[in-house]
């Protein structure tokens, strides 16, 4: 049985860009992750540690005969409800912000390492492409290397990589986030997780052909754009002489009014479904509550499962908006990716064979 096409190329972008990642150091993209379970963990940490305060804000007496209450209290000395409530409310606001300070560290450690990534690779590849014979260059355009080298590198590190990183990192938040919800509702979490898991896969595969021809689009009007700015700045006593100024900034401006259209276009595709989901997902919790009441079951008992699950919402519903938005992202510049591996690899194996050969470089 042949494994669908969207594994296969997801698959395929991994090892690509694994392969140009691992000579940059595989100890600093260890801990790249490592930091991104961190941020997992404290985004779980962040919104269960509002469970104590909500159970002790909605029935103190409930709370302290519980075994979960009992268990909570017997790490505190001794206090009244008011002094009980208040250090439960500050440990909450001390966890909140104690979790999103490692959220704003990851993305620093994870954007220090992208864009450090990505100075490496664009001065290895640069220095590689200077060493091929100087006949190669006679026979190639000289502004395609240049965008390879120039725009390319930068474009995939945003578009791509640091989206891939970002994704991995979303997702370990997204697990834990789902096994908090889970020890409160379990019902509700499995319910969530396919809920958010069919739609925003749905939608990703319903618009898949259209991300694969936005992404040959992009790569067709960056290489124009590239060329004929190359032709004209280039060769500006060339264009002068002949009066083709006006005609290949013509060219320019149609690739550059392609590419701006395209890329307006793949904004709009990657936000769209946030819209979609947010009234589904607050209709859930709606149906939940109105079960609950139909049931004839105790609010107050309900405030605390409802607080974490309503927290735990407010922080799934951007996360997995994200995910989706950054696999957009990813598969409509993953040609970005495939250039620059592609040449790179060309330029090895063309000075291995020069190398073996015993060839000079003025060939």
């Amino acid at each position: 049985m042949r494994p669908p096409a969207f594994w296969k190329n997801g698959t395929d972008l991994v090892e690509k860009v694994y392969k140009l990642a691992r000579p940059y150091g595989r100890k600093r993209l260890a801990a790249v992750m490592g930091i991104s379970l961190l941020q997992g963990l404290f985004q779980m940490l962040g919104v269960t540690s509002i469970f104590p305060f909500l159970a002790l804000a909605a029935d103190p007496g409930r709370l302290r005969s519980s075994n979960y209450g009992r268990k909570f209290l017997d790490f505190l000395p001794p206090m009244d409800d008011g002094r009980l409530l208040l250090v439960a409310g500050a440990f909450a606001i001390v966890m909140l912000v104690l979790s999103n300070g490692v959220n704003l560290a990851a993305e620093f450690v994870r954007n220090r390492y992208a864009y450090g990534f990505a100075h490496w690779l664009r001065v290895g590849l640069l220095r590689k492409i200077a060493m091929r014979p100087y006949g190669v260059f006679l026979n190639e355009n000289s502004a395609v290397t240049i965008k390879k080298v120039g725009m390319d590198v930068v474009v995939f590190t945003g578009s791509v990589f640091l989206p891939l990183l970002d994704i991995f990192a979303r997702v370990v938040t997204v697990v834990f986030l789902l096994a908090a919800l889970f020890l409160v509702q379990p019902e509700i979490a499995a319910g969530a997780a396919v809920l958010f898991f069919l739609f925003y896969s749905a939608v990703f595969r319903l618009l898949g052909q259209w991300r694969r021809r936005a992404s040959q689009g992009l790569d067709q009007a960056q290489t124009g754009m590239f060329t004929h700015l190359q032709h004209l700045l280039g060769g500006i006593k060339a264009a002068k002489v002949h009066r083709a100024e006006e005609f290949l900034a013509g060219q320019f401006s149609r690739h550059s009014a392609r590419q701006s259209r395209l890329m307006s276009y793949a904004l709009l595709v990657a936000n769209t479904p946030r819209y979609l989901i947010e009234p589904i997902a607050f209709g859930a919790l709606v149906a939940v509550v109105l079960v609950y009441a139909a049931r004839g079951m105790d609010f107050i008992s309900l405030l605390p499962n409802l607080g974490v699950m309503a927290l735990a919402g407010y922080r799934l519903m951007p996360m997995f908006q994200l995910v989706y938005g950054q696999l957009s992202q990813l598969s409509t510049w993953r040609h970005t990716m495939d250039e620059v591996y592609d040449e790179l690899n060309a330029v090895e194996r063309m000075l291995v064979e020069r190398s073996s050969a015993g060839g000079d470089l003025l060939d």
